[in-house]
């Protein structure tokens, strides 16, 4: 009898789990900067080099802020392409725009929205761009607005409710945005003790996760990725290009982030005045919209400006030359500093450390994962995750 029960309840166990189709869970660590994987103490960042995938490191966008990188990692395209070059930005044809307040803006759509376009059920908290209905559609289940006051528990909370639905009504593609070290980062720098006790804190947020799935026995379907936005870097000298450019008497609007900025000028005479003023300072290199570099790819049909400019730390772009932020980002992505983290555990992933990834890879790779087949339009490439020495290229 005890044998026929055991026998019934292997059975019971092994339909159940074989009813729970593959499920991708992907987290976002605003800020999380690359050398989090040097740090033996956040023992869940070494569980997932020991037992997955960890990437050398992800190249970010430029300018590589917040909303272009997570809709960067969100679209599978660069900025020029999905057309959210900074947090908030000047648009010839509409005017400024603070992104969020529209997803619309996005000029590709997200992969929730792929999902669920090709029936494929989606649950998105926080993640840039899940704000609002992109052309009608939107993912199933999502938490919107942002709301800073919720915390991780909360969140790993809504993650495994998604995962005990039913399922036919369950999430399949699961995206949420956690608090990383960007705040503390920009307030403190890069070398405050308030860095690590962050660093300390979402590694063990990461760990009840990762506990959380196994008691669901999750791991047996769910493939987890885990990512960040950007780096961050040190700065202390402020450029105004404000007051710099108030010294010519000209009609202009500028668009400025902190390491790129946009400047719209549409008097031919007054461009020329403004490029030969800005040309002359110090600690920026200037551009016409003609001479931009491709690999910036940052020449939107309408939301690029007349001159562009870049700077690099310690400097930034900032109209309050007396002061600012001690940590930023945003800069040339090149930069190691800039680097962003990714790393791969769960079903089906292998256990190897792979070169370089480009941000843009993780919407290809998560269409991989769950079979999402209106891909071509990506710019990034699906990433192999039981890879052999794996070396990803891109154009």
């Amino acid at each position: 009898m005890r044998l026929a029960l055991t026998l019934l309840l292997i059975i019971f166990s092994s339909v159940t789990l074989a009813e729970r189709s593959h499920t991708v869970v992907v987290i976002s660590m605003d800020g999380l900067t690359n050398d989090a994987w040097d740090m033996a103490e956040l023992e869940s960042f070494q569980r997932i080099q020991n037992e997955g995938i960890r990437a050398e490191f992800m190249k970010p966008v430029y300018q590589s802020t917040t909303y272009p990188g997570h809709v960067s990692m969100a679209t599978g395209v660069h900025p020029d392409r999905h057309g959210i070059l900074h947090n908030s930005f000047y648009d010839r044809e509409s005017g400024f725009h603070s992104y969020p307040d529209d997803a619309n803006l996005i000029d590709v759509p997200p992969i929730w929205v792929i999902a669920e376009q090709e029936g494929i059920t989606t649950g998105i908290y926080f993640w840039v761009g899940s704000e609002t209905q992109w052309n009608g559609w939107q993912a199933k289940y999502k938490y919107a607005p942002f709301d800073a006051n919720i915390k991780e528990e909360e969140k790993i909370d809504q993650v495994i409710d998604w995962l005990e639905m039913p399922e036919d009504t369950r999430p399949k593609l699961i995206m949420t945005y956690w608090d990383g070290t960007d705040s503390v980062g920009h307030i403190h720098g890069t070398k405050h003790k308030k860095i690590y006790d962050q660093m300390i804190r979402q590694d063990q947020m990461l760990g009840l996760l990762f506990s959380r799935l196994e008691e669901i026995n999750a791991w047996d379907y769910v493939t987890l990725l885990l990512v960040s936005d950007h780096g961050m870097i040190d700065v202390n000298q402020y450029i105004s290009l404000k007051s710099t450019l108030d010294t010519l008497e000209i009609d202009y609007i500028l668009s400025a982030g902190p390491a790129v900025a946009h400047v719209f000028i549409d008097d031919e005479d007054h461009r020329a005045q403004a490029f030969k003023l800005l040309s002359s300072q110090d600690h920026m290199a200037v551009y016409d919209r003609g001479n931009l570099p491709k690999s910036f790819h940052m020449d939107h049909p309408s939301r690029t400006g007349d001159i562009i400019l870049t700077t690099d730390p310690p400097y930034m772009f900032n109209n309050n030359p007396a002061g600012g932020p001690k940590g930023m980002h945003g800069y040339d992505p090149n930069l190691s500093e800039m680097h962003a983290i990714f790393g791969a555990i769960g079903f089906e992933v292998g256990n190897e450390r792979i070169g370089p990834i480009h941000m843009t890879d993780i919407a290809p790779t998560i269409a991989k994962l769950l079979g999402i087949k209106s891909v071509n339009h990506m710019q990034g490439r699906a990433i192999d995750l039981s890879p052999k020495n794996q070396v990803i290229t891109h154009p």
